[in-house]
């Protein structure tokens, strides 16, 4: 019987490399496509209704994380900040501890709350020249019954606007208008136009980077805000 054994054993570590080669010899050109595709990275992942490259896709899930602890570090800042003025104050009741307690946990529970679209928003017009860069935030939002409508550029975005009907307008800065490869005042442009026409639709200017004299254009433009965190974004579409 132990010879039984040792011989069936022998067998089977004998075939399992055999049944490996014949696998790779079969598959052989599926195998070999899959790691040419692994080398280039062309790798695509569907959000939503998007395909995206790795790369796309790592930049944006990227993006999200470093937004995420970002939002985290500025929580833990503002906490660290009440306590130290907590300490500073020498004739404090003996509730203020608590108080601070019961700050950062309700401060924390607000950040990691999950958000709900506020109820009047369930479609969106937003535009970007590059839509898939919002694929993950566009998918977000249709998770949450939103409806999203894309355009590319100021014109296509105006009518949109003018025979559709949405309930707020997300728009980027920098993109491509007409023969203008770099406009960075066509969300502002927009804003200003659908200001004209409708006063009260909020409009969020979402772009990468934001300084004060970007503030100070929004406001005047009409946008209702201005942000870079997506984060930011979602939540000013639940408040």
């Amino acid at each position: 019987m132990d010879d039984i054994s040792t011989l069936i054993e022998s067998i089977a570590t004998i075939l399992w490399p055999i049944i490996v080669l014949v696998i790779i010899v079969i598959f052989r050109k599926s195998v070999d496509a899959l790691i040419n595709s692994a080398r280039g990275r062309k790798f695509t992942v569907k959000i939503g209704e998007m395909e995206l490259s790795m790369d796309e896709f790592s930049k944006q899930q990227g993006d999200m994380i470093k937004d995420l602890q970002n939002r985290v570090n500025e929580l833990q800042s503002r906490i660290e900040a009440d306590e130290e003025n907590t300490l500073q104050q020498p004739e404090a009741s003996p509730a203020a501890p608590s108080s601070v307690k019961n700050a950062r946990e309700h401060t924390e529970t607000d950040a990691i709350e999950d958000l709900d679209i506020d109820d009047d928003i369930t479609d969106i017009l937003w535009v970007d020249d590059h839509p898939k860069n919002n694929a993950f935030l566009i998918d977000s939002l249709n998770s949450r019954g939103v409806t999203v409508t894309t355009a590319t550029n100021t014109q296509e975005a105006m009518d949109r606007f003018m025979h559709g009907s949405f309930d707020c307008i997300v728009s980027d800065t920098c993109r491509r208008e007409g023969d203008t490869l770099h406009n960075c005042q066509a969300g502002f442009e927009l804003a200003s136009q659908i200001r004209e026409l409708d006063e009260d639709i909020p409009i969020y200017i979402y772009t990468d980077k934001i300084n004060a004299r970007m503030k100070r254009k929004a406001r005047t433009v009409g946008a209702t805000a201005i942000t870079s965190s997506p984060s930011e974004l979602l939540k000013l579409l639940s408040d």
